[in-house]
């Protein structure tokens, strides 16, 4: 697919924070290819990652990786690079809208603050993709993103989780089966969740039902990106 860029302004110096698929290749904005071909340079979270996506889209475009590694020590630096060359700049995540769990927590807020414009270019959304699957009707969630990595503290952090919202939680793939363990421990077999698993692939599962059952359908489940959706505890 070749995108036509030429007439598309840009503003300068400016991060414009693209959302690309999660899965389908297809479910990315017209606007987020103009701007990936238009930018004088892209910001990915993995460079291999990265090149794969532009390179399906037929764009080739400079990458700097900005991961958990590295941002600590680069995010000053880059800041200066966009504001002394003007330049106008995408950011990408590995999937989906990036800065949800993802690195450049560090450099969007220093970027704003040295006067550099940020310019959101929204598309697919893990998050809402799974809100919008598991037919969400409540007027207000949490988003709680990662529960702690450590089971200890992570079961500390599950016995303080609220019981009267849906609460969103994410985590890495071949960590599923220990969350849901530990929630279903805590928060007890008939707590009931829906598991969107694998979402926008061929694969994809919706999977509403309770704690106790999740665990068991969890052993039959590759290693696959997933959104778990807690729900609030009916009340009597």
């Amino acid at each position: 697919m070749e995108i036509e860029n030429k007439n598309l302004e840009l503003e300068r110096p400016a991060i414009y924070v693209v959302a690309t698929p999660i899965g389908d290749v297809n479910d990315i904005t017209l606007r987020a290819l103009k701007v990936l071909a238009a930018v004088d340079l892209v910001i990915c979270e993995e460079r291999k990652v990265g090149s794969r996506l532009l390179k399906g889209y037929d764009i080739r475009q400079e990458l700097i990786e900005v991961n958990e590694h590295n941002e600590q020590n680069v995010v000053t630096e880059l800041v200066l690079k966009i504001i002394t060359e003007n330049l106008a700049v995408a950011m990408i995540s590995d999937a989906g809208t990036p800065l949800f769990a993802d690195p450049g927590n560090k450099l969007i807020p220093q970027a704003y603050q040295s006067g550099i414009r940020i310019v959101p270019v929204p598309g697919a959304s893990s998050i809402m993709a799974a809100l919008m699957a598991a037919g969400v009707t409540t007027s207000s969630f949490l988003y709680y993103g990662f529960l702690p990595a450590n089971r200890q503290s992570r079961q500390v952090a599950i016995r303080q989780l609220p019981n009267d919202t849906d609460i969103i939680l994410l985590e890495a793939p071949y960590r599923l089966k220990q969350v849901l363990a530990d929630l279903q421990k805590h928060l007890g077999s008939n707590r009931q969740a829906v598991l969107a698993w694998k979402l926008t692939y061929p694969q994809e599962q919706i999977i509403e039902t309770d704690l106790g059952s999740l665990v068991q359908i969890a052993e039959n489940l590759g290693k696959g990106e997933f959104v778990l959706i807690l729900r609030a505890r009916k009340r009597r």
